[in-house]
């Protein structure tokens, strides 16, 4: 969920009050509180004061805030324009100095950078990023990645997005039955003012549980987007969420790829056991570690698994050189179903194989000792294959 932040109003001019009183309470999860409130769960994570021209009250008002909530931000709200003032008061620890009139959207920026910086609480980044790429189309990379999104929501009941790096086709658009208002476009777009209110403001609310990130409406639109675009959407992002789900363009990587990829804590390349498919995933994931993925992070998934088919998972892994990592069983009935509703077969059908399948594989990628040696099938006895 995202963190309501109490803000204080610290303001002598009655209008002024009023006025910013309204502008803060239009944005979400937003509490005015008192300066002086006993209830530690309402203590200020934000003061906004009003400037005074003698420094010696603005210090001493300043160093008693300071003093007694050394974790709150406090912005300042001047007419003074002088570049003089304005570094007067960021040294004595003014974190926003807002001019008047006050802009509406520059306080809104301020407020949820500071929400920003309360949720990553210090850290860098705390939300884990899976991509899924396929070797070809139409191996169901997309489906595992939008039935991922809804496992790992339903599994920790932490907050979690899914981003569709498909640009030119959106294919988690038509899996969702969604026709979104926003795109990553409105993100790109407007990326000189990203945060926390922009982010979620581009995000579509799913019935599944998680936020989604659609790719632009128009196919034509991909060329603008850019990989710095998507390494700060990312970053932001792993701020915000804890965990993000990247669903890829088939056999396709570009720098904005590149990114994701790198930002990622696994990489799941999806195949099938044909020729065809596992002779791709061998090119790609060779081309990956070539544009410096790192080859630890990479993984080998199969779909639609089948018991005797023509190759078998020791003749894929030798070719590959690397140990599959897991397998989804080949539910297509059940699937095309979903597919056509317009839900995720997790939320369709929960004791689906497929369903069930996909609960497990999301343990075993945030708890692996837990699932062991499984990989998602059962041979003989009920060993795991």
């Amino acid at each position: 969920m995202t963190r309501v932040i109490n803000i204080a109003l610290e303001i002598t001019e009655k209008s002024l009050s009023q006025e910013l009183s309204l502008q803060v309470q239009d944005l979400n999860d937003i509490r005015i509180v008192s300066l002086n409130s006993p209830d530690k769960n309402l203590r200020p994570d934000i003061v906004i004061l009003d400037d005074v021209n003698d420094p010696a009250v603005m210090f001493n008002r300043l160093r008693k805030l300071c003093g007694s909530l050394p974790q709150c931000a406090v912005f300042l709200v001047s007419s003074d324009r002088s570049p003089q003032r304005i570094v007067e008061m960021m040294k004595l620890g003014i974190a926003e100095y807002l001019m008047e009139p006050v802009e509406q959207e520059v306080l809104h920026k301020a407020v949820e950078e500071v929400r920003a910086r309360l949720e990553s609480s210090g850290k860098v980044a705390h939300g884990s990023v899976y991509s899924f790429i396929s070797s070809k189309g139409g191996l169901g990379a997309t489906v595992i990645a939008v039935n991922s999104a809804v496992a790992l929501a339903e599994r920790s009941r932490e907050e979690v997005a899914l981003c569709d790096m498909s640009l030119q086709s959106g294919d988690a658009s038509v899996m969702l039955d969604l026709i979104p208002e926003n795109t990553i476009m409105d993100i790109c777009e407007n990326i000189h003012r990203l945060d926390v209110a922009l982010l979620r403001g581009a995000m579509v609310k799913t019935a599944a549980g998680f936020d989604f990130l659609a790719a632009p409406l128009k196919q034509e639109d991909y060329q603008s987007i850019k990989a710095q675009h998507v390494k700060q959407i990312v970053r932001l992002a792993k701020k915000v969420y804890d965990h993000i789900v990247v669903d890829c363009t088939s056999m396709f990587i570009n720098e904005c790829t590149v990114e994701a990829f790198n930002a990622s804590e696994k990489v799941f390349v999806v195949t099938d056991l044909s020729v065809p498919a596992v002779r791709n995933a061998s090119r790609l994931i060779q081309l990956m570690c070539k544009v410096g993925v790192d080859s630890n992070k990479i993984e080998v998934v199969v779909n639609r698994y089948i018991k005797g088919g023509i190759l078998s998972l020791e003749d894929v892994e030798k070719t590959l050189k690397r140990r599959i990592f897991w397998l989804f069983p080949n539910d297509f009935s059940d699937i095309v179903t979903s597919i056509n509703h317009g839900v995720p077969l997790v939320q369709l059908q929960p004791q689906a194989p497929f369903s069930s399948n996909i609960m497990q594989f999301v343990k075993k990628i945030q708890d692996p000792q837990s699932v062991g040696d499984y990989r998602g099938i059962r041979g003989k006895f009920g060993k795991a294959i």
